[in-house]
């Protein structure tokens, strides 16, 4: 009614005149959600800008991360220690993942295809790069006539998935495509910088074997002419035969050290050490950091005593 707008402004005028502190309280506390509101939306677009990028695995951040820079936000499904051959993403990491603009994969592991298919199905427009289709894959190492898939555990390899992370990277973020360019180049010629040292360092090795509970070295030993005996295949543990016949061959060929991975029961390489009499050396084949895992790997067989 006209008799309470007239009050109501009185009312107002009143609180202008007599009380500006308060009127300006409720100014504030009017204005204040609308400004947080605003800067919550500046923030959230300034994250959709900036393309997500997953990783299948911990050794695929490494060459999102290298070339991607501050340009992507990158995260990876399968959690440090976790065993991709049989690893299951919760519902969480699928929730988190489901904005992604590029899914990065090894190409060989069974989750890899299930979560592809899901983010897909959640979000049409990212798009899935199988870097082992890039890679000369060697067979039979997991199973008949199956892949290997430790395509990472190569400079070699390495040099050509950085290759084709950076393709995909350029199309998910075109603008940033000089400086993904440029930290591919540093990343390139760091990579083939290490391959040229460690082929000098092994090449007086070449023929010779080492031996490694899970084949996950079967790139770097083919790299550089050497020779992996895995005590275990196909994911399963051996049997008693297949490990004595296995241990065996070790001693025959005078393997020089036995690689085993960190998450491994401390009693199987501890039984393996005591039958060989081979020095135990720990890697983390895993790890994001390919260069340190690569490097850890040649200084062991170079100094095989140490």
């Amino acid at each position: 009614s006209i008799i309470s707008i007239t009050d109501k402004t009185s009312n107002m005028r009143s609180i202008l005149t007599r009380k500006p502190a308060a009127f300006l309280y409720v100014v504030i506390a009017l204005a204040l959600p609308l400004l947080f509101n605003f800067c919550s939306k500046k923030r959230d677009i300034g994250r959709s800008e900036t393309p997500l990028v997953i990783a299948s695995i911990p050794p695929l951040e490494y060459f999102a991360r290298e070339i991607g820079g501050d340009d992507v936000r990158v995260i990876c499904m399968a959690p440090a220690g976790a065993d991709p051959e049989t690893f299951e993403p919760s519902v969480a990491s699928l929730r988190k993942a489901s904005d992604g603009s590029l899914f990065i994969t090894v190409g060989l592991l069974l989750f890899e295809d299930k979560v592809a298919r899901t983010l897909s199905d959640e979000n049409p427009d990212i798009a899935t790069l199988r870097l082992s289709e890039s890679i000369d894959l060697i067979l039979g190492t997991h199973g008949h006539d199956e892949a290997d898939p430790h395509i990472w555990g190569s400079y070699r390899n390495a040099r050509k998935m950085a290759a084709a992370t950076l393709t995909a990277l350029v199309e998910v973020n075109p603008r940033a495509a000089d400086r993904f360019q440029q930290r591919f180049e540093r990343l390139d010629a760091r990579l083939d910088s290490l391959d040229r040292v460690t082929a000098a360092n092994l090449a007086p090795l070449r023929g010779k074997s080492f031996l490694v509970w899970h084949p996950s070295l079967s790139y770097f030993a083919r790299d550089y002419g050497l020779d992996q005996i895995a005590v275990g295949h196909e994911h399963k543990e051996s049997s008693a035969t297949d490990l004595r016949q296995r241990l065996e061959t070790a001693a025959a060929r005078d393997a020089l050290v036995f690689f085993y991975q960190q998450e491994m029961d401390s009693r199987q390489s501890e039984a393996v050490t005591a039958a060989t009499g081979l020095r135990p050396v720990s890697l983390s084949p895993l790890s994001a950091d390919i260069e340190t895992t690569l490097r850890e790997a040649t200084d062991a067989l170079t100094n095989p005593a140490n």
